[in-house]
């Protein structure tokens, strides 16, 4: 294989990093400002300082899509897990996008796959579950889709099988949504009050001193309008069903939209769930004046030349030789590392498709010429007259706009958000954009 080849696959934009993946994991956060206690530090000792089985605690986390939240959750579970805050916890993580469609997500259909994860989890973890009163409620709720076109499905003694029978009937949703809706107090009597206590005690034979249910990919739901009011699913499944959410008596830690937790919502978020929502932000490599942040540009330059270095089979522990190599020349890989944004999967989907423009390394100058201002354009076709008007007022102002448009804007990843230290908030232009007349 030769070493685009090699190149590309450690450079996959669509998949996150193991928590044990230290050769590739940059901790940039650290890197960029070390004075600052980053996120997933204060989401480690948020769980083990104030969260008890008596007293579970909600944590929310936010972040543009594909900014890293994933990886630094499977950090942030891996420490609980292994007690490395000081306590052990077992974490039980739900990859939403997994067993949902994450286009249609009601309260309903999500608390039974937390149950079903956490049900998996545990018999993972040895403990044998008290299997009489789960068959007895998923028997009951059997005999209530009598009639329905989910007549025919198997059930057993957990939710399992109700997860891909309903990706094969989606139209049928509706009908076992209003089943389940009216069951939900029996499915949290049947947690909290017999599969939480029980797994406690088992746990707590192998130092585990609580349970933390984390549920990741809820960021990527769409928002959709869903009344003339102007209602939106975001709002109507974290915010009004935010106490549905939270009714499994164990500590949860969950990701949510960006675009909600930046709205005017933001205050009932909080009060809601009792917490500031944590974000994984972007690498700032330039400050809101336009400065360009050395440290921002290190930064990313390390997380391309760690993987490049293993792309490349060297044992040398100099990253950014490796991410040189890429390039013909070292301005070539800031000007890329620059039209990022500071955003990490669209720098990843930048290098991958400049590798598809090239046979072997260092990608020309010249090539890289002609990709730049065929992404940009690329990126600018579906945007409209009155869009264009919102981002130059962002790019003049570094603040967000009244106008409804914003967040749309601000989710597609045409408006970054930025923040430096822990009081320092702004918004910019994607890079790339400036590349064209807007």
């Amino acid at each position: 294989m030769n070493a685009v080849a090699q190149l590309y696959r450690k450079l996959d934009p669509l998949r996150p990093l193991a928590a044990d993946e230290d050769a590739l994991y940059v901790d940039w956060q650290h890197e960029l400002d070390p004075g600052t206690v980053d996120v997933k530090s204060r989401l480690v000792r948020a769980f083990v300082r104030n969260a008890t089985p008596q007293r579970p605690i909600t944590r929310l986390l936010t972040g543009h899509k594909g900014s890293g939240k994933t990886t630094e959750l499977n950090r942030v579970a891996s420490a609980l897990h292994s007690g490395a805050g000081g306590k052990k916890v077992f974490v039980s993580t739900l990859y939403a996008q997994r067993w949902l469609d994450i286009e249609d997500v009601q309260p309903e259909d999500l608390v039974l796959q937390i149950v079903r994860q956490l049900v998996t989890d545990l018999q993972a973890a040895g403990m044998q579950l008290g299997a009489q009163r789960f068959t007895g409620f998923f028997s009951s709720l059997r005999d209530r889709l009598r009639g329905t076109r989910l007549e025919s499905v198997d059930v057993g003694i957990d939710p399992l099988t109700f997860s891909f029978a309903l990706n094969d009937f989606p139209t049928a949703r509706p009908e076992f949504r209003d089943v389940l809706r009216g069951q939900l107090p029996t499915v949290y009597d049947l947690v909290n009050r017999e599969l939480l206590p029980a797994a406690r005690t088992h746990l707590a034979a192998q130092g585990f001193e609580d349970v933390l249910l984390v549920i990741d990919d809820l960021d990527k739901i769409p928002q959709k309008v869903l009344s003339e009011q102007g209602l939106t699913n975001h709002e109507n499944l974290f915010l009004d069903n935010a106490s549905t959410l939270r009714a499994i008596s164990c500590s949860l830690l969950m990701t949510i939209p960006i675009e909600l937790a930046y709205s005017p919502a933001q205050g009932r978020l909080r009060d809601d769930y009792g917490a500031a929502i944590g974000t994984i932000p972007l690498v700032t490599v330039e400050d809101r004046e336009g400065t360009p942040v050395p440290a921002g540009i290190h930064a990313l330059a390390e997380v391309v030349g760690r993987r490049a270095r293993v792309a490349f089979g060297e044992s040398t522990t100099d990253a950014l030789a490796a991410a040189r190599r890429i390039f013909a020349t070292e301005d070539d890989l800031h000007r890329v590392l620059h039209l990022s944004g500071g955003h990490l999967r669209s720098l990843l989907v930048m290098l991958t498709e400049l590798l598809d423009w090239v046979d072997e390394l260092p990608v020309p100058s010249a090539t890289l010429n002609r990709y730049v201002p065929r992404a940009a354009k690329d990126l600018a076709r579906g945007l409209l007259p009155e869009a264009k008007e919102v981002l130059r007022a962002v790019a003049t102002t570094k603040e967000a706009s009244s106008d409804p448009r914003f967040f749309e804007l601000l989710r597609n990843h045409y408006v970054f958000a930025y923040e430096a230290g822990e009081d320092e908030y702004w918004y910019d232009v994607n890079p790339l954009l400036a590349e064209i007349k807007l």
